[in-house]
């Protein structure tokens, strides 16, 4: 047997293991290790290892993750651990503490200690037959274990996983790759009498280590504990009794982080070691989880410790409930009553074994990191830990759909899948996926079900998808639930699992849906074919009715670029992220949106969507584009009221009404056009504000929001920005210490290594670079109101906690860029690479002329940068004066740990006994030269740094001080991002505003920036009328449109619009000319008539042909005199006309008659009532004056007259008269 032989084992034989074997090898406590082989060695027994000689090192060539750190060598030591530096032990006083003290000073050894103390190599006891294998140190490692078949491989393989997995929570899928077996058997404590029987006096324990290079596990399996202390320690020198006993636990070694394993470490309850931790039922096993944090698997001693902390998984649930929680921490008993406290909601737990207790995590609308606790029968909360509670949208899908026919208006069927291994891993188990719905009726958020969908086997259910037919929802009686049209599906086991005898079963939900699918039939029998509109227009009356808040949100940026620099307000949408999960499915032709940071006092958010030129894409053009939301996707406090629970307000109030108003009906139908142009309107760019933003990097160089570069080399922590107004408090703050040593020892030198910040009332978020060797999985420590917090899954991205925003880009899985975002739209961004920093820190326009620190005083104004702590204002330094900007300046902002009036106190996370003090050098003299003389020691090539660093002078510098290559490539790294982000990625544009696209139409482009060209054109059966072409002015208004704004129409109005233009155009010809021709003719009549009068009233005197024809016609023509009657005016107000016999010439003929010489032709205005020309002369007597007559007070014409002009003779011509014998 392999497992008990003392030889090792050589066989390849390939080799399957039975569950039988299987179990009989579980049973024992220690796993195999030889002191014999097949060849005549030793086996596994370190010879090397003696009391001169206490260890040995080994190299892994594997990576084993511990503690952060990423390792691939060891240390095998007799003194009880297995260690990862080469540190001796020598220690002067005890208790042990760790990291030590004084590190750098003295060394502080990386370890795992299932027994740190001073060992010898004892011997066996006298007559002892049963174990024979030799006292000493042995070591065996077994790689690659998931390629191995022979016995050995595949017992130790299928060993060790089935320890781990049901040793540890959280650990149920892990698989190991490589083994580390260290035994310490029989050795005895140090100082021991020579002469006595203390070297029989020994203890034997084990160290397993096993990886599979992301998780590492450590069991500590403990045979036989005699002895505690060795003499140096205070024990005693026969029994190894009393004094300090050893210590066990973990140390990151250099001054970084150590775990003690209380209550055994260095106290008397170490003699429980061998009977206590019981991990697989074992007593004497200790199992613990080792590779970033160390987690304990085993239960502890309640009233030695002085923290409580909880061992659970999963460290994440679901806000809608139904998450089983495996929980370490007390020892149980079966007979215990538990109850788990889930921030203020308790549920009932059940005892599963000594170490293990489970409950199932209820419904809680609360997202982020809450209290979770237990009590055992009934005592106080005092086991604790943080639980991380995702959206349903940010959470882990449960259940998902193979495909997005379930979106559509209409579905016949679709099909379903689901984590069937989150139910259970029992193999026949039946589960029931039941339907949710969600709605906000009233301050209460309503979260309902409505009824099953169906039942059926939960075997495989990840790679075989379950159909549903929608058919069978469509004859139900679903009055009572109709109105929900979002919700949410639930699977859980149809029986709960015997096994954790608990009432209830776990629960997997889907992402929020519409609910088309189901309701389709009623909705259709309700409201009508056409029940999409009406449901959308129940929406928009309902909306109509709530708060406006649109203008309350933040306005969106006008350029991607701009979008993705905006650190302090603006955060990826991780539903349409083009450095993630690019589907955009609620976003058609985006490749990027942004939602802000945090939710508006009322709890609404914006969201920005930008197409491929990057240019804002708004609802007036197209149903895709972003847009405000009334409720925003991470809910606002308190979250369990309407409109502000997280992820379900958003999508009742913002989501659905998508689908009934748009999704299911047209773009260009009138309730999507309410949705898109009135409702979730798009807000364009006018009045967006770019950040304005400062940096510091490499030795420390550092830029101010006014853009004055200088440098200080400070040594400690000091102000970076702090604005204390009515409006905002912000502290901002770095630590600086001293580089690595270079070649030629310690460089003038510091660095930035950490930075931390806080917002009025904000959780305090510090970002911490970790030790070099610790840099693998994540780059940056995350420290959140003093505890720890990671990234690495994706639905821990994004984490808030109060009044602030902590997230990683989608795209870094090593936790290597840090963004922190307020709620006063400050914004904090870390990078590391390589190990360095940069750090950039983005304020809104509401922080200028409020700032002061490093970063100085925001004025937009260079001048007046260098204010100290008390507001004095310093005159303007010159930069290339480093001294007198680190005496005058700088150090007049170091922080202590004592709250300043004027510069506030530390925020950092002091650990392990250390102060501000710790990291303060008041001695520390840095390089003061702008251009640093290169050492004549150095073998760095003067032409090799002008060709790294260019022009900069940040670079040379930093290259020069410290001789490191790396060092000076990442100072103009960070330079070179910086400027590009102040010169490019927010660059203040001009913005014209938004042009919506006309309705059936489409533009040539979303860019409404200055200098724009935008040509519309109109979709396939309509005409484009209006102006076609559009520009952008400088002064940030569009031209004018002189055809009229853009509209498409349909072919058939475009033509019945050109039938009436056509119609209209000849009615315009035609009317004028039929007027005219009328006019024409009408005054060809009056012409005619008037010349015809003109002949029957013109006077004209005849002139005889010869005397006698004068003197007759004299005779026979009667005289009339023409005289104007003053009374006649007086009393009418018309001239009067006095007329004497004259001869009627009205019968003479034109041809004959002469005109009178001397007379001018006058026009006189004759009455309309007035007698015709030829009527009686008596007829013409005006009254009470028989020689006058009366001008009435209208007229019909006017006449010409024939009266002598002034101071003319007047003569006459000889006219032929043909007077009519019947005149007079």
């Amino acid at each position: 047997d392999p497992m008990l032989s003392r030889i090792s084992p050589s066989d390849d034989t390939p080799y399957a293991i039975t569950k039988e074997r299987l179990d009989e090898i579980r049973a024992r406590l220690m796993y195999p290790y030889y002191d014999l082989d097949n060849y005549g060695g030793t086996g596994d027994l370190q010879e090397d290892i003696t009391a001169q000689n206490t260890q040995v090192n080994k190299q892994l060539t594997f990576l084993l993750p511990f503690f952060g750190f990423g390792l691939n060598y060891t240390w095998v030591s007799l003194n009880g651990y297995l260690g990862f530096s080469n540190a001796p032990f020598s220690y002067q006083s005890y208790p042990l503490t760790f990291p030590v003290p004084d590190w750098p000073s003295m060394a502080d050894p990386s370890f795992i200690g299932p027994f740190y103390s001073k060992c010898n190599i004892g011997s066996l006891k006298s007559g002892e037959t049963t174990d024979q294998q030799k006292p000493g140190v042995y070591w065996r490692l077994e790689r690659d274990l998931p390629a191995r078949s022979d016995q050995m491989g595949v017992e130790l393989r299928e060993r060790i996983k089935w320890d781990v997995r049901e040793g540890m929570v959280g650990a149920e899928i892990f698989n190991p790759k490589h083994l580390i077996i260290v035994t310490w058997k029989n050795v005895t404590f140090a100082g021991g009498y020579a002469n006595s029987r203390a070297r029989e006096v020994t203890n034997t324990f084990q160290l397993l280590v096993v990886t599979d290079e992301v998780r590492s596990y450590a069991i500590f399996n403990y045979e036989k504990m005699s002895w505690t202390s060795h003499t140096e320690a205070g024990g005693s020198a026969d029994e190894g009794q009393g004094g300090t006993p050893a210590f066990v636990g973990f140390n990151a070694g250099n001054g970084t982080r150590s775990f003690e394993y209380a209550p055994y470490s260095q106290t008397l309850y170490i003699r429980d070691l061998a009977v206590a931790g019981k991990a697989n039922h074992i007593p004497g096993r200790h199992i613990f989880r080792m590779d970033e944090v160390i987690l304990p698997g085993c239960c502890r001693r309640e009233e030695t410790l002085k923290t409580y902390p909880l061992t659970f998984a999963p460290e994440n649930a679901n806000m809608l409930g139904g998450t089983l929680i495996n929980v370490t921490g007390p020892c149980f008993e079966t007979s215990y009553r538990v109850e788990c406290l889930f921030d203020t909601t308790s549920v009932e737990g059940q005892v599963i074994d000594s170490n293990t207790a489970v409950c199932i995590t209820p419904r809680l609308f609360v997202t982020g990191y809450v209290n979770f606790a237990i009590s055992v029968n009934d005592a106080q909360y005092y086991w604790n830990g943080r639980i991380f509670i995702e959206t349903p949208l940010t959470a882990p899908e449960g259940i998902w759909f193979t495909d997005k026919s379930y979106q559509e208006r209409s579905v016949e069927s679709f099909q379903l899948q689901w984590l069937a291994g989150n139910l259970t891993q029992r193999a026949g188990a039946q589960a029931s996926i039941h339907l949710y719905g969600y709605r906000e009726l009233s301050i209460k958020p309503d979260l309902e079900y409505i009824g099953e969908i169906i039942t059926t086997s939960n075997d495989d259910r990840e790679k075989i998808p379950v159909t549903i037919d929608t058919s069978n929802f469509a004859s139900l009686d679903l009055r009572n639930v109709m109105d929900f049209e979002m919700g949410l599906l639930m699977a859980n086991l149809t029986q709960p699992e015997q096994a954790y005898n608990l009432p209830n079963s776990p629960q997997i939900w889907s992402k929020p849906i519409p609910l088309a699918w189901y309701f389709n039939s009623q909705w259709e029998r309700s409201y009508g074919t056409n029940w999409p509109a009406a449901m959308c227009d129940r929406w928009i009356e309902t909306d109509r009715n709530l708060r406006n808040f649109a203008y309350e949100t933040d306005r969106c940026p006008c350029l991607l670029k701009q979008a993705i620099q905006d650190r302090g307000r603006f955060l990826p949408d991780f539903s349409c992220d083009q450095f993630g999960n690019s589907e955009c499915d609620y976003h058609f032709g985006a490749i990027h949106c942004v939602r802000s940071a945090l939710p508006n006092k009322d709890g609404a958010g914006q969201q920005c969507c930008y197409d491929r030129d990057g240019y804002l894409m708004m609802t007036a053009d197209t149903m895709w584009g972003g847009n405000p939301h009334r409720a925003h996707n991470l809910g606002k406090t308190p979250f369990n009221e309407a409109n502000k629970v997280p992820s379900l307000s958003h999508w009742y109030y913002d989501v659905i009404p998508f689908f009934t108003c748009c999704k299911w009906q047209t773009e260009q139908s009138p309730g999507c056009t309410t949705y898109r142009f009135e409702r979730r309107a798009a807000q364009d760019c006018v009045g967006y504000q770019v950040p304005s933003v400062a940096t510091v990097f490499g030795d420390p160089h550092f830029y101010t929001f006014d853009d004055t570069q200088y440098t200080f080399n400070g040594k400690g922590e000091f102000v970076l920005t702090r604005v204390d107004s009515v409006r905002h408090v912000l502290d901002v703050q770095g630590r600086f210490e001293q580089i690595d040593e270079n070649y030629l020892g310690g460089a003038k030198a510091t660095l930035l290594t950490a930075v931390a910040a806080r917002d009025n009332v904000s959780s305090v978020v510090e970002i911490r670079r970790r030790p070099i060797d610790a840099i693998w999985r994540y780059h940056l420590d995350v420290i959140v109101d003093g505890r720890r917090v990671y990234f690495d899954r994706y639905s821990q991205k994004i984490q808030q906690f109060r009044e602030c925003i902590v997230y990683t880009p989608s795209n870094i899985l090593n936790q290597s860029q840090v963004v922190v975002m307020f709620s006063s739209g400050a914004g904090v961004e870390v990078q590391e690479n390589y190990g360095f920093l940069g750090m950039r820190v983005f304020l809104p326009l509401s922080f200028a002329n409020i700032t002061s620190g490093l970063f100085g005083n925001w004025t937009f104004d260079p001048e007046d940068d260098y204010v100290l702590p008390d507001g004095t204002q310093m005159g303007y330094f010159d930069t290339n004066n480093f001294k007198t900007i680190h005496e005058e300046f700088g150090m007049k902002w170091v922080l202590d740990d004592k709250e300043d009036e004027y510069k506030g106190k530390s925020l950092f996370t002091h650990e392990y006994q250390r102060s501000s003090n710790y990291y303060y050098d008041a001695n520390f003299v840095p390089e003061f030269e702008k251009y640093p003389v290169l050492s004549e020691n150095a073998t760095t090539d003067q032409r090799e740094i002008d060709r790294v660093c260019g022009d900069s002078y940040q670079c040379n510098f930093d290259f020069v001080t410290t001789l490191r290559r790396d060092f000076a490539v990442m100072t103009k790294y960070y330079q070179d991002q910086f400027v590009n982000i102040k010169d490019y990625g927010l660059l203040p544009v001009i913005s014209c505003g938004a042009l919506p696209t006309p309705p059936h139409g489409r533009k040539s482009t979303f860019n409404f920036l200055s200098g724009a060209e935008v040509k519309f054109d109109c979709d396939p059966g309509y005409v484009l009328l209006g102006e076609q072409r559009r520009w952008c002015y400088a002064s940030g208004d569009w031209n004018w449109p002189e055809d009229g704004e853009a509209t498409c129409v349909t072919e058939q109005e475009y033509q019945t619009m050109t039938q009436g233009i056509v119609a209209g155009t000849v009615l315009a010809v035609l009317v004028p000319l039929a007027i005219a021709l009328v006019c024409f003719i009408c005054h060809l009549r009056i012409s005619r008539r008037e010349k015809q009068e003109e002949q029957e009233f013109d006077y004209v005197a005849p002139q005889p042909r010869h005397q006698s024809t004068a003197q007759s016609m004299s005779s026979t023509i009667p005289k009339k005199s023409f005289s104007n009657s003053s009374s006649s005016r007086a009393s009418t107000g018309y001239p009067t006309i006095r007329m004497e016999d004259a001869p009627d010439v009205s019968r003479v003929p034109v041809e004959n008659a002469t005109l009178v010489q001397g007379y001018e032709r006058r026009s006189v205005r004759v009455p309309a009532t007035a007698p015709p020309p030829d009527s009686d002369e008596s007829d013409l007597e005006s009254e009470g004056d028989g020689d006058s007559l009366n001008a009435p007070s209208s007229y019909d014409g006017e006449y010409d007259t024939n009266e002598p002009l002034d101071n003319k003779p007047v003569t006459f011509t000889n006219v032929l008269w043909e007077i009519p014998p019947n005149r007079h």
